[in-house]
């Protein structure tokens, strides 16, 4: 067995650029998506714990996929479409969705951003840093 000790904060971080190097090479969305939403999961707790709020809850990635999760008031419909073995989504709105969330958390714990995370929000936020 060989168990080692991992900063979560890294751990985020190579999710999330693994996300934007599949995202910017146009592959793989529903990869972008869970990798995204796993990073997003793990600064969010981060974030919580130095804001002095607790740890929070750790939601599990599979979530992420599963019918029952609607997210926005207008997916509530979409989810009754689903079946245990479809999703109904827009598979490139949730990805930017869950990357620009995971960038703006890393962000605001970093407080820097990668060259991959300046050119997500040049070139599909529309702005700089």
């Amino acid at each position: 067995m060989n168990i080692q000790n991992y900063a979560k904060k890294e751990i985020a971080l190579n999710q999330l650029e693994t996300a934007l190097g599949l995202f910017f090479a146009k592959r793989e969305l529903f990869s972008v998506i869970t990798l995204a939403g796993a990073a997003e999961d793990i600064l969010g707790q981060l974030l919580q714990q130095r804001d002095g709020r607790g740890t929070g809850s750790f939601r599990a990635v599979l979530n992420l996929l599963r019918p029952s999760q609607a997210k926005a008031p207008g997916d509530a419909a979409n989810a009754s479409r689903e079946t245990d073995l479809h999703v109904h989504m827009d598979v490139q709105q949730e990805a930017l969705f869950l990357l620009g969330r995971a960038i703006d958390d890393y962000q605001a714990l970093a407080g820097e951003l990668s060259a991959s995370m300046l050119r997500f929000n040049e070139e599909v936020r529309g702005k700089k840093g």
